[in-house]
Order: C-alpha cells, then sequence, then structure tokens
C-alpha cells in the first residue's frame, strides 16, 4: 500500500517543485505511471477480503489483471496497444481497496478512504483529470498506509470496526 501511496505523490508533484535540484521530473512521472498498475495491483492481491467466493475471485482476478496490464504494457508497442488499460485497472484496484477498508474498519474510522475513492473516480480517465486529484489522493493513501502501521494485524482478518481503538 505504501508503493501504491508513493506513485502517486510522485505524480501529485508538480514540475515546479522539483526546479533546481536536477531530477527529471518527466521520467519520475513516466516511471510511476508505468509501476501504478503492478503497485496498486499487489496491493489488491495482498489484502485480506470477506470469505466470500465470489469477492475472492473478483478481487484476486481485478489484482492479477492489474498486475498483469502493467506489466504487458510496459514492452515496447505494446504500451500504444492497451492504451489507457492499465491506469484504469490500477484505479479500480485502489478503489477495491478503500472499500475493503471501509467495510473493515466503518466509515466513522476511515474518512481518508472517503477522500481517495472521491478522487480516484474522477481520475479515472488519466488523460483528462480534475486538478488537485492526484494530491487529494496521494494524501489519502499515505494516510491509509501510515495508518496501517498502528493496527493490529488481527483486525486486518476480520471485519471489526476498529475495536482496538475502543480499548
Amino acid at each position: 500500500m505504501s508503493a501504491s501511496a508513493l506513485s502517486l505523490c510522485v505524480l501529485a508533484v508538480d514540475d515546479r517543485f522539483l526546479e533546481g535540484t536536477g531530477a527529471n521530473i518527466d521520467q519520475l512521472v513516466e516511471q510511476s505511471s508505468n509501476a501504478l498498475p503492478i503497485l496498486a495491483g499487489g496491493t489488491l492481491s495482498l489484502c485480506p477480503v470477506p470469505r466470500n467466493k465470489i469477492v475472492e475471485v473478483g478481487t484476486t482476478s481485478l489484482g492479477l489483471a492489474a498486475i498483469g496490464s502493467g506489466f504487458v504494457s510496459n514492452v515496447g508497442d505494446i504500451q500504444q496497444l492497451t492504451g489507457s488499460i492499465p491506469w484504469s485497472l490500477s484505479i479500480l484496484a485502489l478503489m477495491t481497496v478503500s472499500i475493503r477498508e471501509i467495510y473493515y474498519f466503518g466509515v466513522e474510522y476511515k474518512q481518508e478512504c472517503i477522500i481517495t475513492l472521491l478522487t480516484l473516480a474522477l481520475m479515472f480517465d488519466h488523460n483528462n483529470h480534475v486538478p488537485f486529484t492526484f494530491p487529494l489522493c496521494a494524501l489519502g493513501m499515505s494516510i491509509l498506509a501510515a495508518g496501517k502501521l498502528f493496527e493490529p494485524c488481527e483486525e486486518d482478518l476480520v471485519p471489526s470496526n476498529s475495536e482496538f481503538l475502543a480499548k
């Protein structure tokens, strides 16, 4: 999840932010765009989901499709053929992770997932996105990733509505 958040943070960086540092922002943005489907698909594939065959098959399929599209789109001329499919699959994978977090922990404890869901919906078209969606989405994903450091691992396995906070 942290890698997905980091990739979104790089996409959120404005050209003027790194001016004078010698960093090639265009190359960083291209690498982050290429890595995002793989990272988002991996995040979705690794996170626990409810014990339901349809949910398990659906999330695993979406995660593997995002990973596969990320690898395939990075191969030379195929990138023109795949178009925005890898981007769209990565957005769907991150939306699924956010929905899963809300389902497991409750909306009152996962406001960052609401922000992430709303901004991801506005980022679905890679070429035409609403201004400030990348920074807000990166912020929401970063908060979610940082919060995972403080949640007990058992809480991620069973929907609990963040009961560990009440203890």
